[in-house]
């Protein structure tokens, strides 16, 4: 019986393997139909033309923009009460002009003691020349009526503050009845007022050491600002500081930028570019072309035909030479005029069916 019921399991499970590969067969049949109704898929890419042109290295800082010429308008001592300010924030200042009339509670002491000075001198020079006094006594009165006169000057530069050169007023930092204790302002200036002339401005970046040899004073730059982004003004390298932050091991570099129309503005971050190698009229592509294959540089090509076009690529080894972010120079490889695929050609083969939807001509054909 008990052989009986084994030969029944074995029957049942040939039964069970004869529907399994039955059932599979008919699958794979299915599905070896399906196989040709699948309709294969080409992959989108963009072209340039291999052209000649000028291929030129930028190196890319950011900084802070400020006036070329500023100063921050403050008393010589600290102390005294702002009396009267004359003039608000954005306001045309010319040379000379009072801006800021401080307390004159010691100018005034200061003068009493310079009166009383210039009269002691008087006596003293008139005795002097009848022989009254000796001449020590005169050159120690006459010494110290000097110093009074200076110091009487010098107080009344810091009680009538004036704008040192012709500007605007770009910060205030004081109120009127306010004791002037020297504390810097929202923007770190210590002063009442600041003035600016703002039609030339400059920028400070700092320059890695390894990109020092490329930048001299004179050499041009662009800079851009997020305020006018579709627009370039155009600076210059003012002056390349000789020595290095011995911690970031950098350079300071000061761009200057001509401001006739005033759109630049102090505190603005500024964008700059600074062409620091060029190479002219010489075999180039776009740099997304290059593609690296076995640790060598190639390029796919394609054939010229009007767009767009289906086609397979070529997989063409190149040999290149000076390199930008955006241009790659061609010494080998390939010639003036070739298609090259600049776009979703990381991943592509020779057999990779592709749609060329659009040729750039970066140069001249």
């Amino acid at each position: 019986m008990l052989t009986r019921k084994i030969k029944n399991r074995l029957c049942l499970s040939c039964a069970a393997a004869l529907i399994l590969i039955m059932a599979s067969g008919c699958n794979r049949n299915a599905a070896d139909d399906d196989i040709g109704d699948v309709e294969v898929i080409v992959m989108p890419v963009l072209a340039a033309v291999a052209a000649k042109q000028d291929v030129t290295r930028a190196l890319s800082f950011a900084g802070s923009m400020d006036a070329f010429r500023r100063a921050a308008i403050a008393p010589a001592m600290m102390g005294s009460r702002v009396q009267r300010i004359f003039v608000e924030e954005g306001q045309m200042v010319r040379e000379g002009q009072v801006l800021v009339q401080m307390e004159a509670f010691r100018l005034d002491q200061l003068g009493v003691q310079l009166d009383q000075l210039e009269a002691d001198y008087k006596r003293m020079a008139a005795l002097r020349q009848t022989g009254g006094v000796t001449m020590q006594q005169y050159e120690q009165i006459r010494s110290a009526f000097q110093a009074a006169k200076a110091g009487h000057e010098q107080m009344r530069g810091s009680v009538e503050l004036r704008a040192p050169f012709a500007g605007t007023v770009i910060g205030r930092y004081a109120n009127e009845g306010e004791v002037y204790t020297g504390t810097p302002g929202f923007d770190g200036t210590m002063g009442v007022l600041a003035i600016a002339q703002l039609n030339r401005m400059r920028i400070e970046v700092m320059v890695p050491e390894q990109f020092f040899a490329m930048l001299r004073p004179g050499q041009a730059a662009q800079v851009r600002v997020d305020v006018f982004p579709d627009t370039v003004f155009e600076g210059r390298i003012f002056t390349v500081n000789p020595s290095f932050n011995r911690l970031s091991r950098a350079s300071r570099v000061v761009i200057e930028i001509a401001n006739n129309r005033q759109l630049l503005k102090p505190g603005m971050i500024a964008r700059v570019e600074i062409a620091a190698h060029s190479l002219q009229n010489v075999l180039a592509v776009p740099s997304t072309a290059i593609i690296i294959r076995d640790y060598e540089t190639h390029v796919f090509t394609v054939e010229d035909k009007p767009v767009p076009f289906t086609t397979t690529p070529s997989l063409v080894r190149v040999k290149t030479g000076f390199a930008t972010e955006h241009y790659t120079q061609i010494i080998e490889g390939i010639d003036k005029g070739v298609i090259v695929l600049t776009d979703n050609n990381i991943s592509l083969t020779d057999e990779t069916v592709v749609l060329v939807t659009d040729i750039q001509n970066g140069g001249v054909r």
